[in-house]
């Protein structure tokens, strides 16, 4: 007979006692704490005691499994192993699918604006000296993400820039990291693939077709991605652009946000430290209707650089005032529309007096 059995008999006999109402909480109490083995301390043989002290005295209620041989330990309730079992593997499941999606993210990060500082030694062998990710100070909260997580490296500020750098040195903790990011690397390869060597780790070649809902993408809209907006389209976009190579070149985001695939641009570009021509390579999210495939995209995987996420997060908002751009600039509605966009613009954004558009919604 199970224990949930006994519990319930007891229920019933105490039902129409003067405390009642007290011991059928109680009881429900320990019977709660007993099923997660914080109540019950049993001996080697199986014995164990309930101990209830009434609130109205000090006497002690004392069940005892050698006087009700019908209350059997829970571990023999047929279900009762299953079920925490069942808990048990959820744990790890949710865990590795937790694990899986900060790495995806991370190598997003590092493709985008990561480094692998590969020296070489006095044999002319290459060497990794270091892991490093420089942000804009105003993104510092992608660096203690990752440090929060990871518990390892360290964030130190530039001096004369308002840039911060995220530093991973050590060779143990060097090597976690790019064992943990093999074959999610997908843009920085090169000095990937010389950190595998320098660590006698075998390189795994990525899949270029970006699943859906893959947190890497959330990464590479973090550091070189771009929460835009529109405004002859009167829409919110998203875009992203790398130097054209054969990396970059491979990259298909096709699949990875559902219902919602960019147009890829090629183009020619000129340095403006160097003033040389290169080609880029540009995936643009520019519809009305993909709007809320975005949206739901990056709620299910936020970014950490919070400008871009609050961008982000007013989409549905204005969806529902989208249309009042067409009012008359005296109107309400039209008063509606340009203190969201001067909203959505300001945030975060010391520049926003030389957005193009600003003087037409003012």
């Amino acid at each position: 007979m199970c224990f949930d059995y006994v519990v319930a008999q007891m229920g019933l006999n105490i039902l129409y006692s003067e405390t009642a109402y007290m011991l059928r909480t109680m009881f429900l109490v320990y019977y709660l704490l007993f099923k997660f083995k914080y109540l019950l301390k049993i001996d080697a043989s199986q014995s164990f005691n309930l101990l209830i002290n009434s609130e109205n005295n000090n006497n002690t209620v004392i069940f005892n499994k050698n006087e009700y041989t019908n209350i059997q330990s829970a571990e023999n309730c047929k279900g009762f192993s299953e079920t925490i079992r069942q808990l048990s593997n959820n744990n790890i499941l949710n865990n590795k699918n937790r694990d899986s999606n900060f790495y995806n993210w991370l190598a997003g990060i590092i493709d985008g604006d990561g480094n692998f500082d590969i020296r070489k030694d006095s044999l002319n062998r290459f060497k990794l000296k270091a892991i490093k990710i420089k942000l804009h100070n105003r993104d510092i909260r992608i660096l203690t993400q990752i440090q929060n997580y990871l518990h390892i490296g360290r964030i130190r500020a530039d001096k004369n820039k308002p840039y911060s750098i995220y530093i991973v040195s050590t060779q143990k903790e060097m090597k976690y990291i790019i064992t943990h990011l093999n074959g999610l690397i997908r843009i920085k390869i090169p000095g990937f693939k010389k950190a595998c060597t320098f660590f006698n780790i075998e390189f795994k070649e990525p899949n270029y077709i970006i699943g859906p809902f893959d947190p890497y993408f959330s990464g590479l809209i973090d550091t070189e991605g771009s929460i835009i907006f529109n405004y002859p389209g009167n829409r919110i976009e998203c875009n992203l652009e790398f130097q054209y190579n054969d990396y970059t070149q491979r990259l298909n985001f096709d699949n990875t946000i559902p219902f919602y695939k960019p147009n890829v641009l090629l183009r020619k570009q000129k340095s403006k430290k160097t003033n040389k021509e290169y080609r880029s390579i540009g995936f643009k999210y520019q519809t009305v209707k993909g709007m809320m495939y975005l949206y739901d995209f990056f709620m299910k995987n936020r970014l950490y650089c919070d400008f871009k996420f609050y961008r982000v997060t007013k989409i549905k908002e204005f969806l529902l005032i989208r249309d009042y751009n067409k009012e008359p600039k005296g109107s309400i509605e039209f008063k509606i529309y340009s203190d969201f966009l001067l909203d959505w613009i300001q945030y975060r954004n010391p520049l926003w007096t030389k957005v193009p558009f600003i003087n037409k919604i003012r």
